[in-house]
């Protein structure tokens, strides 16, 4: 059985679908993403309309976690809001924000400043390079919420979300813990 491998598209071909005004299809409604873990995530997941054709192959991705305490024997640890948006053409994420505890290093992107770096920042972005998905640089000072992603994401990925946006907490009652 030969090896099938997706085609890869190119910079140019990326930089054009950013480039082109989009809006997503559906209006953002956030929903509960399975988990195996305690921890909830929220998704909003929607196909983009480029010149009043939906393109459901063009789709917006944003997920979001909220601010939460682990208790881990005697240890509390406090964690933060993680929070990403991603558009993806295909099965490839062209281009994504995420903002979040975790470290990335840059597999991919040989020549470019962040290239087998670790980020240690909060914030950064994935762009595409000419191998493909995997490349990202921080977004200094870092986005602190969702919002402030969105302002960020947004206008990079010439994107306007149906409706507007609406936080995934929005209507939502806050827990007491007594």
């Amino acid at each position: 059985m030969a090896n099938k491998f997706e085609p890869l598209i190119t910079v140019d071909e990326v930089q054009e679908i950013l480039a082109e005004p989009k809006e997503t299809v559906k209006p953002v409604l956030w929903t509960p993403k399975p988990a195996a873990a305690a921890s909830q995530w929220m998704e909003f997941t929607s196909p983009c309309r480029i010149k009043g054709e939906v393109r459901e192959d063009v789709i917006f991705r944003t997920i979001y976690r909220g601010a939460r305490t682990a208790v881990h024997g005697q240890a509390t640890i406090f964690l933060t809001e993680a929070f990403c948006a991603s558009l993806f053409v295909g099965p490839h994420r062209v281009f994504g924000v995420d903002t979040d505890d975790a470290f990335h290093t840059s597999l991919v992107g040989l020549g470019r400043p962040q290239f087998r770096k670790p980020l240690a920042d909060r914030s950064h972005e994935h762009i595409w390079v000419d191998e493909g998905e995997g490349y990202a640089e921080p977004i200094v000072p870092a986005l602190e919420t969702i919002g402030a992603l969105m302002q960020y994401f947004l206008p990079r990925a010439n994107l306007t979300l149906a409706g507007g946006f609406a936080h995934p907490l929005k209507g939502r009652q806050i827990e007491l813990i007594l």
